[in-house]
């Protein structure tokens, strides 16, 4: 006979003050544990290692239906222990971004991050697999400008990668072309920069009869140039690249729109659970409607969706794969959830966010 809903209560009130116990307990060790790495000159991180004994003590588990619930709790506290380590160590949040000092993703990333440890990889997809090997905790990427559309390599990656958006961040884009100290407009003959400059500078530019040279990012061109020393050669950069490498501003505001601003994304490889937005990738059946199934279930459940896009899947000749976002009561989602998989042939949750103000 099952005992009544106050005594199974009190027995798991029993139990969880007998884990308080163990939790110090492993806590103290942990502690230990910082201090040893710091003596020794070793990293909070061992992703091996955790990997190593999640397979080894969820195996221990014997009934089958709680090794993944038990696997779950003590990954999550691996991500707490490290969390402590570093408090202990004084280490501040790691975290990523593609290129170098003074490009925009350098630049929207010290507006969101006070204090970090700032962490340069060369492509959008190494920042990718830092944060989704944990060498890093968060990354920050650019994924689309008001002007010239979405970045499309970071929705392939969103798909390719277990990483989540667990926030959004707007920052106004004002490209400027620069040269070395002593350079006129006039001397230019050629230009450095990231496609997106080129692109949302495509006013200025026209006719001119520059050669465009397109690089990994604006800082990176801009670097380039300020190496170079010659006066034939400008870059498309910020204030900030300009300052940082020694570098005139030869025609400020030259982007095409005054309002050209780009959204940025914070990853991460923990799955967000607060947030008013949530983000999905998904493929449907090639079947009359099955795409509107997928929108009516978002509206008739009281749903605002924000965004749809549509990305062609690699390697797969005229299939398509769909990023969409919406809006409403997250806590509450999860009859929606089911439904959208029912409808879909491949699901995935890759964000929950809080959207700020004035972002669409």
């Amino acid at each position: 006979m099952i005992k009544d809903l106050k005594t199974l209560r009190d027995e798991i009130e029993v139990i969880d003050k007998e884990m308080i116990k163990l939790y110090l307990r492993r806590m103290e060790i942990v502690k230990d544990v910082a201090l040893y790495k710091q003596e020794n000159g070793m990293e909070v991180l061992d992703r091996s290692r955790e990997l190593e004994l999640l397979d080894k003590t969820s195996a221990l588990v014997p009934e089958k239906d709680l090794r993944g619930y038990y696997r779950e709790l003590l990954e999550k506290q691996m991500e707490l222990s490290r969390d402590y380590q570093r408090k202990i160590l004084g280490l501040k949040t790691k975290v990523a971004y593609q290129g170098v000092e003074g490009a925009f993703q350098h630049i929207a990333l010290r507006e969101i991050f006070e204090k970090c440890e700032e962490n340069s990889y060369l492509t959008f997809e190494e920042v990718f697999r830092a944060v989704s090997s944990k060498e890093v905790d968060l990354g920050v990427l650019p994924i689309e400008n008001s002007s010239t559309g979405e970045i499309s390599e970071i929705f392939d990656l969103l798909r390719k990668y277990n990483c989540y958006i667990t926030k959004v961040h707007s920052l106004k884009i004002e490209q400027h072309l620069l040269g070395i100290k002593g350079a006129k407009i006039s001397d230019i003959k050629e230009v450095y920069s990231h496609p997106q400059g080129f692109l949302q500078s495509s006013k200025f530019l026209y006719g001119r009869g520059w050669k465009e040279i397109p690089y990994h990012n604006t800082a990176v061109s801009a670097k380039y140039v300020s190496d170079q020393k010659d006066k034939t050669k400008g870059t498309i950069g910020s204030y900030e690249t300009a300052s940082l490498y020694n570098l005139d501003i030869l025609a400020e505001s030259i982007n095409t729109n005054d309002q050209n601003q780009t959204k940025f994304i914070v990853i991460s490889s923990e799955k967000p659970k607060t947030g008013d937005t949530c983000a999905l990738i998904l493929t449907v059946p090639h079947e009359s409607g099955s795409l509107m199934k997928i929108v009516d279930s978002i509206g008739k459940r009281g749903y605002n969706m924000l965004n749809i896009k549509s990305r062609p899947v690699k390697n797969v000749p005229w299939e398509y794969f769909f990023f969409i976002e919406f809006q409403g009561d997250m806590d509450n989602s999860e009859e929606l959830i089911e439904e959208l998989k029912e409808n879909s042939l491949s699901f995935k949750v890759v964000g929950r966010y809080q959207k700020p103000e004035g972002i669409k």
